[in-house]
This record gives C-alpha cells, sequence and structure tokens, in this order.
C-alpha cells in the first residue's frame, strides 16, 4: 500500500507513481496499513465530499496522532475547500495546516526531511491567499505573499517557486512580463523580452525530466509550426535542478533534441531566477505575453493544442 506521503506527490505534484513490482511473497504479509482509508480523502474531496473528508482526518487523528500523514491531510482539507468555494473552512484548515506545520519545521526552520511540513506551509500560505481574493482583499492577498516570500528567502526552490505563482495568479496578468536572464540556453540564441517588443510570445517553462512537460511536446511542436510563421516567438526557459550542471546541461540538450525537436528559432533559456519569478513549482506553465510586452494569460498546466490556439489567437489581432 502506498503511503499517503508518496500518494500526495503522486496527486498534488504531478510526480509518476512507483510501479515497481513487488518482491515475491516468502513470509506472511503484514497487516495492511491504518492508513488505507486516508485514501479515500482525496476521493472524498474529489468528489466535493469536504465532510467525509474531515471524518476521515480526524479518525486517522484519532488512530495514528499528527503524524506525516495528518500533515498532508490538513494540507489537503486546506485546498479542497478552496476548491469548493468553502473559503470558511479553507481559512481555518489553512490555518491549522500553518500552525502544525511550522511547529515541525522548528524555529530557525530546518527543512531537510521535513517535506511534509514543507508542503503544507505552501498549500496553507497559498489558500490563504486564495481566501483573501475570494474575500474582495486582494491587496492583502499580495502583502501576504510578499512578507512570506521575504520570510522564506532561505526555504527550499518549490516552496519559494509556489508562493510566486500563486503571486503571479493573482496579480500578472494584465502587468508587463519578467524579464528573462539567461545563464546558459539550448537551441537559438535568447535575446531577452525587451528585444522581442512588437511581437507576440509564448513561454513555455519546462523540466527535462518532467512526464507532463514530455507529453505536451508533440501538441507544442505542432503549435510553433503553426503559429511561428505568423510572427509569435516562442521561447522555453527552465532551469539547472542539480549541482552537477554539465551532466544536466546534457539531459537538458538530449530532451530539446529527441523528445521535443522543436524549431530552429525556439530559444531555451535556463535560468534559476526566471523560473523562480515565474514561479515554476510544477511544470509545464504557460505565459502569453502580447505585442506590448503585457502578460495576457498565466497558466501552471499541461494544454492541448487547441487550447493553446485558443489562447495565441487573440495575441494576433
Amino acid at each position: 500500500m502506498r503511503s499517503l506521503a508518496s500518494l500526495a506527490a503522486v496527486l498534488f505534484l504531478g510526480l509518476s507513481p512507483d510501479t515497481t513490482p513487488a518482491p515475491s511473497a516468502t513470509v506472511t504479509p503484514a497487516p495492511p496499513p491504518q492508513m488505507i482509508d486516508l485514501r479515500m480523502l482525496r476521493y472524498k474531496i474529489s468528489a466535493g465530499d469536504l465532510y467525509s473528508a474531515e471524518s476521515i482526518l480526524e479518525t486517522h487523528r484519532a488512530e495514528s496522532g499528527e503524524d506525516d500523514e495528518y500533515v498532508f491531510g490538513l494540507a489537503w482539507l486546506a485546498r479542497g475547500a478552496a476548491l469548493l468555494g468553502d473559503w470558511n473552512a479553507a481559512s481555518r484548515y489553512a490555518r491549522a495546516a500553518r500552525e502544525v506545520a511550522t511547529a515541525r519545521l522548528g524555529n530557525p526552520p530546518v527543512y531537510e526531511g521535513r517535506s511534509e511540513a514543507t508542503y503544507a506551509l505552501g498549500a496553507a500560505i497559498e489558500v490563504e491567499a486564495q481566501a483573501l481574493v475570494a474575500r474582495g482583499k486582494k491587496d492583502a492577498a499580495l502583502r501576504l505573499l510578499d512578507e512570506n516570500a521575504k520570510a522564506l528567502q532561505s526555504a527550499p526552490y518549490n516552496l519559494r517557486a509556489r508562493i510566486a505563482k500563486r503571486r503571479n495568479q493573482i496579480e500578472l496578468v494584465g502587468q508587463k512580463a519578467p524579464d528573462i536572464r539567461a545563464e546558459d540556453h539550448v537551441g537559438a540564441d535568447f535575446p531577452g523580452l525587451a528585444a522581442l517588443s512588437g511581437k507576440p510570445v509564448v513561454l513555455f517553462l519546462w523540466w527535462e525530466s518532467c512526464g507532463d512537460c514530455r507529453a505536451e511536446a508533440p501538441a507544442l511542436r505542432r503549435t510553433v509550426e503553426r503559429f511561428a510563421p505568423r510572427g509569435v516567438v516562442f521561447v522555453a526557459p527552465t532551469r539547472y535542478y542539480s549541482e552537477d550542471r554539465a551532466a544536466e546541461k546534457t539531459k537538458i540538450e538530449k530532451a530539446w533534441s529527441e523528445t521535443y525537436a522543436l524549431p530552429a528559432s525556439v530559444s531555451g533559456p535556463i535560468s534559476d531566477e526566471a523560473m523562480r519569478r515565474y514561479g515554476v513549482s510544477a511544470t509545464p506553465t504557460f505565459v502569453f505575453i502580447d505585442r506590448n510586452g503585457t502578460v495576457r494569460a498565466y497558466l501552471p498546466y499541461r494544454m492541448t493544442e487547441d487550447r493553446l490556439a485558443e489562447m495565441i489567437e487573440p495575441l494576433l489581432r
């Protein structure tokens, strides 16, 4: 039985589930872990049944205490309530998740080996901001995100990027697109966004090991072939995810040529700063920029070819 922690990675972080075959049984198998019921928490949320999800987590807490799975569960309830528009419950669970996560991380916080608390803290901050926006307090939401971004400068990349992602979802549309300063690149040379003024631009932010990004490749390639001749510029920023940059550059180049096989006009700037500023805590992320350099859409998820075309056509008018 997969642990709730690994299930969370599959459901919310877009990671691939463990498909390693189980070894042959040579001993009497252990009884199923108690967390078997917690698998239903996510399913209940998906079905819009927040009450049952709450009951599942309450039962788990009574049986197992406030363990790692409980911390994940609080974050799920906060996000689930937000998804269902129950902002009172969303705020309540976000506060609870933040309180438990902060206590587990310590003061000063230690993130190493505490991925559950780190994840819960990020979810809590995002949901708190969403709840403020839902109540018409957009400025307060932005202040909350900015304060946390400043306070969490030493936090892991994904936590900081998630805060930036939520801020972008609240405010980036209608604003000037942040520039991209490349540390390195694959594909065509990248002159910077300022040099592309007067041209519609589509950003495809990706990671070479991301399964969703690879699945997006065929639709992206056809979209580039369709719209690049009409004057749309496609830029595909990424970043180094490991300390061994030489080895990772090789992986990026391999994915760029074999998986994406994009036209030679497309540039792939490599920039940690840009990926963090655009809030790329999950890949892929698409950003659509008009001829004036203004962001018209910020969409941190996969898209079909038809959806991509729907977003690009208005940029050409």
